[in-house]
C-alpha cells in the first residue's frame, strides 16, 4: 500500500520530534548510504535511536519539499514490520471502544446492501484490518455474509487476528490490497475502510484502485470511514491535500467514487474528539 504520512515509528511529542529531526540532519551530512537505504525501505526490523532520528530527518526534509509520496517503500517498510503490530495492539482497545461508540453506525448502510431483496453482495474485505476487532464485530451484525476478509500488511498483526477470531466465516490475509484485490477478490464484495486507511493513499493510487474495483469486480461497493481536515470543502475542492501533523491525504471521496462509476448511497459526517470523519458508501450494480 502507497502511503504519504509521517510514519507512526516517529515521537508524536514536538519537542523531542524536534530534537530527532536536529540530531538526523547532522548524521544525514555524513551517511548517505543509510538515507538511500530509509527511503529504499531497506530498514531492519527494530529500529535504533540514531536510525530514528535519520528517518525523522528524511521525512522532514520531505515534507519541506512536497515529495512525501517519495517515502512509499518506507511507509511499506513500517507498516509491515513489528513494530506495526505492536502499534496495533497498543491501541486496540481504544481502537475497540472508538468503533463501538462512533463508527460502527456505518454497520446499517452496510446491512441495507448485504440484506435486500436479491443481493449480490457477499463478501466483505476490510483494507487496513489491523486487530480485526471492527471485521469481528461486522460478523455478528451481518450474518448473511459468507466470508469476511480483513487485510494488513502485517503478518505478525495477521496472525494474531487468525489466532483471536474463531469465527469460520472471519479470513485474514497479509497482503498489499494493491496487489491481493486484483489477484483474489471477486463480484459480489464490499471494500471497506476503518478509522482512516485510504487517508495513507496518493489519488492516482486511489483512484485506479476505485476504477479496477469498478470495471472488473461489478457489482461492488466501497464503504468508508474516513478523516478530512476541518476546511476542506467538498462541494468546491476536488483535488487531495495533505493536513495535519501527520500529513495524511484528505481526498473527496464521494468525487472520486462517482468519477469511478460507483453511485453514492450513504453520506455521513461526524466529528471524533478534534477530528471530522466522512463515512460514504458507494454502489455499482
Amino acid at each position: 500500500m502507497e502511503t504519504v504520512h509521517l510514519p507512526a515509528c516517529l515521537p508524536t511529542n514536538p519537542f523531542i520530534r524536534a530534537f530527532q529531526i536536529n540530531l538526523g540532519r547532522v548524521i544525514k551530512a555524513f551517511d548517505h548510504k543509510s538515507v538511500d537505504a530509509i527511503e529504499a525501505g531497506q530498514l531492519p526490523a527494530h529500529l535504533s535511536f540514531r536510525e530514528r532520528a535519520l528517518v525523522a530527518a528524511v521525512v522532514h526534509e520531505h515534507r519541506r519539499t512536497g515529495t512525501l509520496e517519495a517515502l512509499a517503500p518506507l511507509h511499506s517498510w513500517f507498516w509491515k514490520s513489528e513494530e506495526a503490530a505492536t502499534y496495533h495492539e497498543r491501541g486496540k482497545d481504544l481502537l475497540k471502544g472508538v468503533w463501538l461508540q462512533h463508527q460502527a453506525v456505518i454497520a446499517e448502510p452496510l446491512r441495507a446492501l448485504v440484506d435486500a431483496i436479491g443481493s449480490p453482495f457477499h463478501t466483505l474485505v476490510e483494507i487496513g484490518c489491523g486487530s480485526g476487532f471492527a471485521l469481528a464485530d461486522l460478523a455478528t451484525r451481518l450474518p448473511r455474509l459468507q466470508v469476511l476478509t480483513g487485510l494488513d500488511m502485517c503478518a505478525t498483526q495477521i496472525e494474531i487476528d487468525r489466532k483471536r477470531n474463531s469465527d469460520p466465516r472471519l479470513r485474514f490475509e497479509a497482503a498489499d490490497a494493491n496487489v491481493w484485490i486484483p489477484a483474489n477478490a471477486t463480484p459480489g464484495t464490499i471494500f471497506l475502510t476503518v478509522g482512516g486507511v485510504f487517508e495513507y493513499f496518493p489519488q492516482k493510487s486511489l483512484e485506479t484502485l476505485f476504477a479496477y474495483i469498478c470495471n472488473q469486480l461489478k457489482p461492488a461497493a466501497i464503504a468508508m470511514i474516513e478523516p478530512l481536515a476541518d476546511d476542506y470543502d467538498l462541494m468546491a475542492e476536488v483535488a487531495s491535500r495533505t493536513y495535519g501533523n501527520e500529513n495524511s491525504l484528505g481526498h473527496n471521496y464521494p468525487t472520486l467514487l462517482r468519477r469511478a462509476g460507483f453511485v453514492i448511497c450513504y453520506q455521513q459526517e461526524h466529528r471524533l474528539n478534534d477530528t471530522r470523519f466522512i463515512s460514504v458508501v458507494g454502489k455499482h450494480m
